[in-house]
């Protein structure tokens, strides 16, 4: 039984702090979190896991065996087409097929040859195949949609260490960073280097992530803390994040030439037009964001810390909210 005195002692309390006794730990969360900008980046879901499955045939109400739920372990690379997202999953030495619309995950292939210090660059085909650079093999592997090895090559000489790779579909080339000489080179589907892509007279410092965009190829320079654009000779077009990166890890473009980039330093995504930062998203809700994959209006970042997948909904630039000064 509460006594009287129990009782006033815990009215007093509430009448100490007006908004409630138990509110002052969260209102000091909310002062610590820095807020979300630009309206540009919405939560959608979020993927831990999937049932897993052994082929493409849809799980059976009543299995002859137990359907297992399978947990994503130290997710550090994703792609994404149309509801097929891949997932190069350290932590369990597997690349994953989750298929969204089943909620299933399917073990396509092992994995390993991935840098520890970096997210995995990897890109699905127009045919669902996957290729993926593996570092730490000094190759570049393309996997069909079952798992066997359609092509596998390495070049020694302007490959050594691929670290990040594009597609650009429409001319049948293959974009490779080099780890080791910070340059790109650009490859057909066979492995025969024809192109180098050098920043000009800025040459660059590191390379940790690769898109094709708008503007050009897009090129994550983690150590110059900036986002170089290169257009068709190799000449710089653009520099993005100048300035306001601190320690870039992954990066992705969307169809409207914003430039999105994981910083580690606060554990946000930052969204660039141009030079002008335009949003953020992010803080303690994200671990690590190891790589980011775009398919249509979601962008999906592959948390190795949290092993998950976070899927944000993209607003178009029409929705976008300008910023506060």
């Amino acid at each position: 039984m509460v006594t009287r005195r129990a009782m006033l002692a815990m009215l007093g309390c509430c009448a100490a702090v007006p908004i409630g006794c138990a509110s002052a730990q969260p209102e000091t969360e909310v002062r610590r979190r820095a807020p979300d900008t630009g309206g540009i980046l919405t939560p959608w879901t979020t993927i831990t896991g999937g049932w897993r499955v052994a082929s493409d045939v849809p799980v059976p109400l009543r299995a002859s065996r137990p359907v297992v739920r399978e947990m994503l372990r130290r997710p550090v690379g994703v792609a994404v087409r149309g509801d097929t997202v891949m997932i190069a999953d350290a932590g369990a030495g597997t690349l994953w097929r989750y298929d969204r619309t089943r909620d299933a995950l399917l073990a396509v292939a092992p994995f390993s040859g991935h840098a520890a210090e970096q997210g995995v660059s990897m890109q699905i085909d127009a045919d669902f195949s996957t290729w993926i650079a593996l570092p730490a093999e000094h190759a570049v592997v393309q996997f069909d949609a079952n798992g066997r090895v359609l092509r596998r090559f390495r070049d020694d000489v302007n490959a050594a260490r691929p670290v990040a790779l594009a597609l650009r579909p429409e001319r049948g080339e293959v974009l490779v960073a080099d780890g080791a000489s910070a340059h790109v080179v650009a490859f057909n589907r066979f492995g025969k280097a024809f192109r180098y892509h050098q920043a000009g007279a800025t040459p660059l410092q590191s390379v940790a992530a690769l898109s094709w965009g708008p503007l050009g190829l897009y090129v994550l320079d983690r150590l110059a803390q900036q986002v170089v654009v290169l257009g068709a000779r190799g000449e710089i077009v653009a520099l993005v994040g100048e300035n306001q990166l601190v320690q870039p890890r992954a990066m992705a473009v969307d169809r409207a030439g914003r430039v999105f980039v994981a910083d580690e330093a606060d554990q946000r995504i930052k969204i660039f037009r141009g030079a002008q930062l335009i949003g953020s998203h992010g803080g303690p809700q994200f671990g690590r964001i190891e790589s980011l994959a775009f398919d249509a209006n979601l962008l999906h970042a592959a948390d190795s810390v949290n092993a998950s997948i976070h899927v944000l909904l993209v607003a178009p630039p029409s929705l976008e909210r300008p910023l506060q000064p």
